[in-house]
C-alpha cells in the first residue's frame, strides 16, 4: 500500500499526476469521501487516488461533520494548493449516509463514487469500476469483500459474525441481488443516486443498502471482490449506536411505508410508562390500599421520577 507522509511528497505526486491527467479538468467523477477525525488519513488516500487514477478527471469532496482533531482545516489547507479537494464541512448534523448524500448534491460530474477515508478499502478498483460504468451495461458497481476473491481482512470472529448476520437481514431489504448490501464502497451513475435520493431516510451509515432499496426502479449492479484493509490512524466508528441505526434503516424500508419508523422509540417509551403506570397503582391499590386518586397521583409521580429523573 503506497502513502505519501508529508505534504511536500503529496505535492510532489499531484504534480506527476496532472502530467498526464490535468487536475484542472472539468471531473468527470466525484469521490465523496466522507470523514470524522480523519486528519492523519487526508494526504495517504490523495496520494493513493492519485496513483490509482491518473488519466482520469476527478476530485475528491471531503464531508466532514465538524472533527474535532481538525480535520477539516487540514483538508482546506491542501485544497488551496490542489483544485482536486473540495471540503464540505457540516455542523450540528453528524451521519455518514447523509453526509454522503449531501457530497453527491454538491457535485456536478456524472459518476460519483463514495470511499470510506480510514484507508480500508482498495482505491486501485475505481478505474475498473468506472470503466464498467462507461461499458453502458450496470448503473452501479459495488466493492464486495464476499465476492470470490475478496475478503473482511483481520476481523475478530465477533466482528465477523456480526457483518455476516447484518448482511443476511440487509438482503431482506435490498432489491438488488448483491453479495455485500452492506459495503461501504462503491461508484454509480448520477442519475441513479438523484433518482433514489428523495426516497432515501438518510439513517445510519449503509448508504448503499438505503440507496439500492429506495431506488424506484430497478438497479443494475456490478460487484468487484476487494480484500478489506487493517485501518492505518484513528479508531473504528463502529458502537451500540451505529447497531441501531441500522436496524432502524432495515425498519424504515420494510415497514416505513406502513409505519413510520420514527414513531417506534416514542411508542416504546411510552409503552414503558404505561406499564410502570399500571404496576405503581396496583401496587397502591392491592398492597398499601390507597384511596384511588392517592394511587393515581403517587402513579403519576413516578411516571415523572422515570422520565426527568433529575
Amino acid at each position: 500500500m503506497v502513502q505519501c507522509t508529508a505534504m511536500d511528497d503529496f505535492a510532489l505526486l499531484d504534480h506527476h499526476a496532472s502530467e498526464n491527467g490535468p487536475a484542472t479538468a472539468s471531473p468527470i467523477l466525484s469521490i465523496i469521501i466522507p470523514t470524522l477525525n480523519e486528519r492523519d488519513n487526508i494526504e495517504p488516500l490523495m496520494g493513493m487516488l492519485l496513483l490509482a487514477l491518473p488519466d482520469i478527471a476527478w476530485e475528491a469532496i471531503f464531508v466532514d461533520d465538524d472533527s474535532t482533531g481538525g480535520t477539516s482545516d487540514h483538508v482546506r489547507a491542501l485544497a488551496r494548493s490542489n483544485p482536486r479537494i473540495r471540503c464540505l464541512q457540516r455542523i450540528g448534523r453528524r451521519g455518514l449516509a447523509t453526509a454522503c448524500m449531501e457530497g453527491v448534491l454538491a457535485s456536478a460530474s456524472p459518476y460519483v463514487a463514495v470511499i470510506d477515508a480510514d484507508l480500508q478499502h482498495d482505491e486501485r478498483l475505481l478505474a475498473q469500476m468506472l470503466k464498467l460504468l462507461k461499458g453502458g451495461t450496470v448503473d452501479l458497481v459495488v466493492g464486495s469483500r464476499y465476492l470470490s476473491g475478496g475478503g473482511i481482512g483481520n476481523w475478530n470472529l465477533r466482528r465477523a459474525w456480526l457483518s455476516e448476520i447484518g448482511t443476511r437481514l440487509a438482503r431482506l431489504a435490498c432489491k438488488a441481488d448483491i453479495t455485500d448490501p452492506l459495503s461501504g464502497f462503491f461508484i454509480c451513475r448520477r442519475e441513479v443516486f438523484e433518482r433514489a435520493l428523495r426516497r432515501m431516510s438518510g439513517q445510519g451509515f449503509k448508504v448503499l443498502l438505503d440507496l439500492l432499496a429506495s431506488s424506484p426502479q430497478p438497479v443494475r449492479v456490478s460487484e468487484l471482490p476487494y480484500s478489506f484493509r487493517q485501518r492505518q490512524h484513528g479508531e473504528s466508528k463502529l458502537d451500540t449506536l451505529i447497531a441501531w441505526e441500522f436496524g432502524m434503516l432495515l425498519a424504515d424500508k420494510m415497514i416505513g411505508h406502513i409505519v413510520p419508523v420514527r414513531f417506534a422509540p416514542f411508542g416504546m417509551i411510552g409503552g414503558v410508562g404505561l406499564v410502570l403506570h399500571l404496576a405503581t397503582l396496583w401496587i397502591g391499590l392491592t398492597l398499601f390500599q390507597f384511596d384511588f386518586a392517592v394511587a393515581q397521583s403517587v402513579a403519576t409521580v413516578a411516571d415523572d421520577l422515570e422520565f426527568f429523573p433529575e
